[in-house]
């Protein structure tokens, strides 16, 4: 990736973690039990955290392998989405549970992602 797109997705998903972090702080914190208002605050953790990680490597964006960087997205939003879901399924549907299984496969990607990404520039 560019770094102008790694700065500006980095740039974007702060704006959705502060947007829905928010949300889950004033609308949903009578809405939804606490397990499940923790689960809210974890994704939006995690989604800010990348995306603060993303412009932090955008430098070296140019001469970093593209599918780490790639793989390391797809994670996050795996990760992050799946467990927005996953908090919601007492005012959706309790099927949103079923999205939890998928939770793990984008934390394990984000840490392979972040992973490959260290071991390459350690290597530069």
């Amino acid at each position: 990736m560019k770094t102008h797109q790694l700065i500006g997705l980095g740039c974007l998903m702060m704006a959705i973690s502060i947007a829905l972090g928010a949300m889950g702080a004033h609308t949903l914190e009578d809405a939804i039990s606490p397990r499940y208002l923790d689960v809210w605050k974890t994704a939006s953790l995690y989604f800010a955290l990348n995306g603060l990680g993303f412009m932090a490597i955008s430098g070296s964006a140019p001469s970093t392998k593209g599918m780490y960087i790639k793989i390391t997205i797809l994670g996050t939003f795996i990760f992050s989405v799946s467990l927005w879901f996953l908090a919601l399924n007492e005012l959706i549907s309790p099927a949103l549970r079923k999205l939890g299984a998928v939770t793990p496969i984008g934390g394990v990607l984000m840490i392979i992602g972040w992973t490959l990404i260290g071991i390459h520039q350690l290597r530069r």
